[in-house]
């Protein structure tokens, strides 16, 4: 497997300029990719979670990374979340306080960081004095597990 991290900018999406407000970052999705495949899997608001065809003409800016461990452990877990609907609380989330590891539902970054957890390589701190309400694309950016940007994108 080649699996990858994509952050990106979707084009023309008005759920996307929000969180890129909110956030003061680019970024306003998050999802794996499978190089090999050209699938991705990810959180949309359409459709939640979904192996997808990659469609690089609904992104305005790609950027993919590496991670130094638990990079096929978690894209399998995130396999077993497919069918899961799209957490739509998560954007009113990123305002209040809330339990983002709902496993009912998914944001795209929250799949991706529940995913690393669960794998024993989580990319946030767990400790409960830190207290993450949210994980926007951005936070994924700032991760404490190292990414290595592909220089292929």
């Amino acid at each position: 497997m080649s699996i990858r991290i994509q952050i990106v900018t979707e084009k023309l999406n008005p759920i996307s300029a929000a969180i890129r407000f909110s956030t003061r970052n680019w970024s306003s999705h998050a999802e794996f990719v499978d190089t090999e495949a050209k699938t991705t899997l990810g959180a949309r608001s359409d459709g939640g979670v979904q192996l997808r065809p990659c469609a690089r003409d609904r992104y305005s800016r790609i950027e993919q990374f590496v991670t130094s461990v638990g990079m096929d452990a978690a894209y399998k877990w995130a396999l077993t979340q497919v069918g899961k609907p799209y957490d739509y609380s998560a954007i009113i989330g990123m305002a209040i306080d809330r339990d983002w590891r709902d496993e009912s539902k998914y944001f795209c970054s929250e799949l991706i960081a529940l995913a690393f957890e669960k794998v024993g390589y989580p990319l946030l701190s767990t400790r409960p004095s830190v207290g993450a309400y949210r994980i926007t694309p951005r936070d994924l950016l700032l991760s404490r597990v190292i990414f290595y940007k592909d220089p292929a994108t």
